[in-house]
């Protein structure tokens, strides 16, 4: 095999270059956060916290700048995800005024918080640089031959079973499913027990196929060459129907996960992607999604029926407090509970095993961060992102042990995504995006939220014919299938 062209050569130095220098840039921002944090700590929680946010953003925003000099796909990357997914659960908030801040807690948890945020973003940059960087010789997926029809019907089987349990629960009236979905949040004739044990909890289970949906409808759309005009109005139908069920749920990360999946598989897969193109698409839709999340932190309690999208009810834009909520941790863990220390992976790892098929599963962890906090655990739910559970299962070392795994296991999602050429593969990899989001809000939710991608994973190998063993991108055999002249990134 001859060496590698020059400008191919000098494309892989660039996104060797570019996330080591990313990485400084993000740790020198963190850097000047903590050291703010800790001379504002006589201040109150709101200048603190802004301090925070502001660094942070500033060098998240450098930092995915110079990952874009590599390319527009090199930035459609599951580390780069978790960092903003991350500043978006905890910092991004407090760029704009949060009355009452000052009054919800001391000066000196707020330190300690933030704290500890900062550090699990700078374990999450150092993590993902604990697996070596490979680059080099791309392999075609077994699957690089899969045709289009496969990928509709894909579709269909994961809006079917997806749907299932939602359809059944109201004997198939589409026009009730329509009508519940105005409803408040959690009172849906399909929504399931806390801690169901029964035969439709399962089919609640199999109902995280329906995330596959808003993926393998980027992948489609990238491709609209492939498909009938039936086939396109047909899948889009069924997302539009996707995006408004996760809109009315009132629940943001899923409404989120859908709109970040549609697009990562929809850059992944088509030919040719330009800044300008990216641009014109990604800023209209992450303010829409900005602006819809708003609005549903509004109506989830009260549903959708009767609410006005009166833009003067938003005072301000806000999250969920997960900073906030982190912070009050500090000042409980370990001074009134011990830390939970094992408790909390074993809890994630055993999470998606349905209760019918284990009947004395564990309930809940033996002190959860409700309960902790005073809260009533069955109607009220506090998320404090993954830094707050790592927190209460091992304080700060605790957070930097788990910020670093995130990062590895980041790292080697991102080969998947390097080395395949397969849309199959590419499909594969972008709704390995749902676990990376919600793995940043949960670490109990991260198994959970890996069902999806299982799922596909073995429909590829159980149902998809193989194509043989694969091949080095650029050998004769590659040339010949016309697979040499796909870049995955």
């Amino acid at each position: 095999m001859g060496r590698m062209p020059a400008k191919r050569q000098s494309g892989e130095n660039k996104r060797v270059r570019a996330p080591a220098l990313s990485t400084g840039v993000i740790l020198c921002g963190i850097a000047v956060a903590a050291l703010g944090v800790i001379g504002l700590s006589s201040e109150g929680p709101e200048v603190i916290f802004r301090t925070a946010a502001i660094c942070v953003g500033v060098s998240l925003a450098t930092a995915t700048a110079i990952e874009a000099t590599a390319g527009i796909r090199n930035l459609i990357r599951v580390d780069l995800l978790m960092l903003w997914i991350l500043y978006l659960l905890t910092l991004m908030e407090f760029l704009f005024p949060q009355p009452g801040v000052d009054s919800a807690l001391s000066a000196v948890a707020a330190t300690n918080g933030t704290i500890a945020v900062l550090l699990g973003f700078a374990g999450l940059v150092v993590g993902r640089h604990l697996v070596p960087w490979r680059s080099g010789s791309h392999y075609n997926s077994p699957f690089a031959n899969v045709p289009p029809s496969k990928f509709f019907l894909l579709l269909i089987a994961s809006a079917f079973l997806g749907y299932l349990h939602m359809f059944l629960a109201v004997n198939f009236d589409p026009f009730e499913v329509f009508r519940q979905m105005l409803m408040p949040r959690f009172t849906q004739a399909w929504s399931r027990g806390r801690y169901g044990g029964d035969l439709f909890s399962l089919l609640v289970e199999v109902g995280t196929l329906i995330y596959l949906i808003p993926p393998i409808a980027g992948l489609i759309y990238a491709r609209p060459k492939d498909y009938t005009s039936a086939q396109k109005f047909i899948v889009g139908a069924v997302l539009l129907f996707t995006l408004f069920y996760g809109f009315a749920s009132g629940t943001r990360n899923i409404i989120g996960t859908y709109v970040i999946t549609f697009f990562g598989a929809y850059y992944l897969n088509k030919p040719r992607v330009t800044l300008k193109h990216a641009l014109c698409l990604g800023i209209p839709a992450l303010l829409v999604l900005l602006l819809g999340s708003a609005f549903m932190l509004k109506f989830r309690t009260s549903g959708l029926t009767d609410f006005s999208f009166d833009p003067s009810q938003l005072e301000t834009l806000s999250v969920d407090y997960n900073l906030i909520t982190i912070s009050k941790l500090t000042e409980i863990f370990p001074s009134e509970f011990d830390y939970l220390g094992l408790e909390i992976p074993y809890h994630a790892l055993i999470h998606p095993i349905p209760r019918m098929l284990w009947p004395g599963k564990p309930e809940g962890l033996s002190v959860s961060v409700e309960t902790a906090l005073g809260a009533d655990a069955a109607t009220v739910t506090l998320a404090s992102s993954f830094v707050g559970e790592a927190y209460i299962a091992g304080g700060l070392v605790g957070v930097l042990i788990a910020a670093v795994l995130f990062g590895a296991a980041a790292e080697l999602w991102n080969r998947l995504g390097r080395a395949v050429t397969s849309p199959f593969a590419q499909l594969l990899y972008a709704s390995g995006f749902f676990c990376a989001m919600l793995s940043m809000r949960s670490i109990t939710w991260a198994s959970v939220t890996t069902l999806p991608t299982i799922a596909l994973w073995l429909y590829g190998k159980l149902f998809l014919k193989k194509r043989g063993r694969a091949t080095p991108v650029g050998s004769a055999t590659s040339v010949r299938t016309g697979t040499a002249g796909q870049k995955p990134f």
